[in-house]
């Protein structure tokens, strides 16, 4: 627990072990004259953040920990707006490896949205060479991470040298099987060519080799990876057994070649899918809501399908119909499976240390000295094992009969054996019938049964020979002495001790060796039972010797089939995360329903987004605390309908939680679970884009306006026509003026250029005037009631109902009355309020009944200047200089007036 402690606080802990035994020391001594009186101890393991891998340490956590090498090259030689990084992100307790390289903008958006969906522990990266923009940007997403910088080239190795050592090690391995198999490889196994070379790798680093320059910074950030690796002795291991996976959807183009939608980092942070906004914790957020997963691997499955939700439209339906049928009469069976595997322990990280065991390297190399406890561990790991294995073929084999009564191509997939379950029975069976499991976990050793072990077999053999020989040279002293109740017996060290009775000492030859005596009888070693003894002590340490290595060669035989291992865990983890999903639909409040998913974006159908009676999956009436939550009906896109929702009312009206309940049901739909409506319709998201809330980032350099800015020249430079788009009060980090001109000109530019689907929720009410005759802009207000307060001040009841028509005022005073600011300071403001409205209500009225020119109009001229500005470059890496420059032409123009 203290290595645990010390690493998660940032330290690294060298772990030192014994590696010479009291009897090498004094061989050491002899041959060498050395003085030394204490035994060898060696360095064997580093342990930090990113490279916690025994159980005890992880139990208590089932989220990776992933340790994350990135590099990057910039194109632009000016002004940088081009990037290329290339990453590797390694969860070492799962030998998990997911390495790719991409394109990124000035703001690092892409690799920022990485970052949000991995929360890597810890960073490695080279001295010097990450621009500044990068190193902020990382700034933005790290809570307390342990930062190693690595010499370039030297220890953050290029593409040439990364994969030199990766072939190097992979050659080993290759060369350490072929030696332990029965098959000869002949003559021809040395004289390899470079595809044999390539051949050793795994397919990702192979098409990363392949594609040249597009995979050499990848290749890169994996070679910092394996240095840093290779000094905590985890490299070997870790490449030995790593699944490899490529990076998906690493950047912002070319998305409708992908399956997933894109959520960015700012999307995962606003709408809470794994952390909320009031402690960091998992609670009250999207992924809590729908974690009924049993298992640990299931749990992490889970989020990886959250970060990613599907696009493509027959993937989403394939998932559908999986969900749906184990629903209904299914789900009671369905429940005896979870409760089947709810006895597992986390079997990816158990397998991933069981194959760790079987390389002798780190805590492992031979030449570590592990006593009776450290051998039982591992003993009992290895049983754990077997046996999870053997719950997880069982559990999923019990399974079969729902393939009977639904027609879910994933979910025949997946309980089929030979499909998506391994046929591992066969070998189950082998180590079943290869020594007693529960006899083993007890005992703390493993004695095989025979015929599983050859080397055990003949020493055991040899042992039995022996014995047998000395009972019949028993046989023949009885009948030599003439006295059948001579037999042998044990006296302290002594064995097979020939007890005659003091009657016949005289007929005792002389060459039999007088040991010892009792009262009546003495007792002998005749010369062959010497002999016999000398071989019975070498045989039963050979015997020894092989049992003491049956339990490594055991784990080496069950290694060789890792990756159906590996495959029976990944459909056990989909099935859990499958039930996962059709159970959390029990836990919404009101109705639930299957989304209805429509055509893909290669249709030529409007993108849309209906919901009848959508409530919110997360906010229940017990966590409101009164009443219960208010469901609301709307229509985005499609035939016949606006693209976009201009959204006012009063300020706690409810604007914001609606936007998210938009974005989180459409994260559901495209998860492939249920949605809490009466009926739900959606053409896919690409992506979704959140601009939410205000906050600063300033250990990056940026204020509040400029993080909003920021995020908004990402939607600017990246959404679709299929991409959703939420934006809340943007604008409301400057001035009035400039922040009403640049809320209109964004939304300009959505509803007439991208043509996405949107929501933007404002209380700049001139908005809803300039778009009150736009057909493609749906005017939009949250409902409430205005009472008659104390002294003029005005109470207002929110409705929480989405309705028709844009409201006239925020009723901001009712919050401050809410907020319990005093009674003088609310009198004053809402006589202020009433002032303003009223002049610039004449104002107004003022401008339009005199028909003024435009110069003597602020308003207009505004307007004016924000239509002519929709023509400023939103080309990615411009978007914020063009809105900072629109910021400072209204400024100028108002100035004027």
């Amino acid at each position: 627990m203290n290595v645990e402690n010390l690493a998660r606080k940032g330290y690294r802990v060298l772990v030192v072990e014994q590696t010479e035994t009291p009897e090498q020391l004094e061989l050491r001594r002899k041959e060498k004259g050395a003085k030394d009186k204490v035994v060898k101890r060696e360095i064997c393991s580093v342990v930090t953040k990113g490279t916690l891998t025994e159980g005890e340490m992880l139990s208590a956590n089932p989220d990776p920990s992933y340790l994350l090498a990135v590099t990057e090259s910039c194109q632009g030689s000016t002004n940088q707006s081009e990037r290329v990084f290339g990453v590797c992100a390694v969860d070492v307790a799962t030998s998990r490896i997911i390495i790719g390289q991409f394109e990124d903008d000035s703001e690092c958006s892409a690799l920022c949205c990485l970052l949000a969906e991995l929360r890597p522990v810890e960073i490695i990266k080279p001295t010097n060479l990450l621009s500044l923009e990068t190193e902020r940007a990382m700034l933005r997403h790290f809570r307390t991470p342990l930062v190693n910088d690595l010499v370039p080239s030297a220890e953050f190795w290029d593409a040439d040298k990364t994969i030199h050592e990766v072939k190097t090690i992979y050659k080993c391995v290759n060369d350490q099987r072929a030696a332990r198999s029965i098959n000869d490889v002949g003559a021809d196994a040395s004289n390899s060519t470079k595809d044999d070379e390539l051949s050793c790798l795994p397919a990702v680093l192979c098409s990363l080799l392949s594609a040249g320059a597009n995979g050499s910074l990848a290749l890169s950030a994996l070679g910092g990876t394996l240095y840093y690796l290779k000094q905590a002795f985890l490299d070997v291991t870790l490449l030995r057994f790593a699944k490899f996976e490529s990076l998906p959807s690493s950047g912002f183009s070319g998305v409708a070649q992908k399956p997933y939608m894109l959520l960015d980092a700012a999307a995962l942070e606003n709408l809470e899918i794994f952390e909320n906004s009031l402690n960091g914790d998992s609670s009250r957020t999207l992924y809590a809501q729908l974690n009924h997963c049993v298992t640990a691997f299931g749990k992490r499955l889970l989020r990886t399908w959250l970060a990613r939700p599907l696009y493509h439209t027959h993937l989403i339906k394939e998932r559908q119909d999986a969900v749906a049928g184990l629903k209904g009469e299914n789900l009671s069976h369905a429940l005896e499976f979870r409760k089947a595997l709810s006895r597992l322990p986390d079997m990816e990280r158990l397998l991933a240390r069981i194959f760790a065991s079987s390389e002798a390297n780190g805590r492992n190399a031979n030449k570590v000295v592990l006593y009776e406890d450290a051998a039982k561990k591992l003993l009992q790991e290895f049983v754990s094992a077997l046996r999870g294995c053997e719950l997880m073929v069982q559990a999923c084999s019990s399974l079969g009969f729902v393939l009977e009564d639904v027609e879910s191509t994933l979910l025949h997939h997946l309980l089929t054996t030979g499909k998506g379950l391994p046929n591992i029975h066969y070998i189950l069976k082998h180590f079943k019938d290869a020594f007693d499991w529960v006899d083993a976990n007890n005992s703390g050793r493993i004695i095989p049964h025979k015929g599983v072990d050859l080397e055990y077999d003949s020493a055991c053999e040899r042992v039995e020979e022996i014995e047998s020989s000395l009972a019949k040279h028993l046989k023949e002293l009885r009948k030599l002495l003439g006295d059948s109740s001579i037999t042998y017996v044990t006296v302290g060290k002594d064995a097979y001790l020939l007890e005659v009775p003091e009657s016949l000492r005289g007929s005792v030859p002389r060459d039999y060796e007088l040991r010892s005596s009792k009262k009546g009888f003495f007792r002998y070693w005749t010369p062959c039972i010497k002999k016999f003894l000398g071989e019975l002590s070498l045989a039963k340490s050979e015997k020894e010797t092989a049992l003491k290595n049956i339990l490594q060669r055991l784990i080496v035989q069950f290694c060789e089939d890792h990756n159906k291992w590996r495959q029976l865990v990944s459909t056990t983890a989909e099935l859990d995360v499958l039930f996962s999903l059709a159970i959390a639909s029990d836990f919404y409040e009101g109705p639930t329903c299957r989304p209805r998913i429509l055509g893909s974006s290669c249709s030529n159908e409007v993108p849309c987004l209906s919901a009848k009676g959508l409530g919110h999956p997360i906010l229940t009436s017990d966590f409101i605390g009164k009443g219960s939550f208010v469901p609301n009906d709307i229509t985005i896109g499609g035939t016949g309908h606006a693209s976009f929702i201009l959204l006012t009312g009063p300020n706690m009206g409810g604007k914001s939680t609606l936007l998210r309940q938009v974005c989180l049901a459409t994260i559901l739909a495209q998860v492939g679970a249920d949605v809490p409506a009466e009926h739900f319709e959606l053409s896919p998201v690409d992506k979704i884009f959140v601009r939410m809330g205000a906050k600063d980032h300033i250990m990056a350099g940026q204020s509040t306006f400029l993080t909003e800015l920021s995020e908004t020249a990402l939607m600017l430079s990246s959404a679709t026509p299929h991409s959703l788009v939420a934006l809340d009060e943007l604008g409301r980090g400057t001035s009035t003026s400039d922040g009403q001109a640049i809320a209109e000109s964004v939304l300009e530019h959505f509803v007439h250029k991208v043509q996405c689907r949107g929501m933007f929720s404002t209380h700049y009410h001139r908005l809803a005037v300039d778009y009150q005759n736009n057909s493609k802009v749906s005017l939009c207000h949250m409902a409430c009631q205005i009472g008659n307060g104390v002294e003029g001040v005005e109470e207002v009841t929110f409705l929480y109902r989405l309705t028709s028509g844009a409201c006239p005022k925020s009723y901001g005073v009712n919050v401050a009355r809410i907020a319990g600011l005093p009674d003088s300071v609310l009198r004053t403001a809402a006589s202020k309020s009433r002032e303003f409205e009223t002049v610039y209500g004449k104002h107004r009225r003022k401008g339009m009944e005199d028909n003024l020119p435009m110069q003597r109009c602020p308003d207009k001229i505004v307007v004016a200047l924000i239509r002519e500005l929709i023509g400023l470059s939103t080309s990615e890496g411009t978007c914020i200089s063009s809105l900072i420059e629109l910021q400072q032409r209204v400024r100028m123009v108002l100035h004027q007036q």
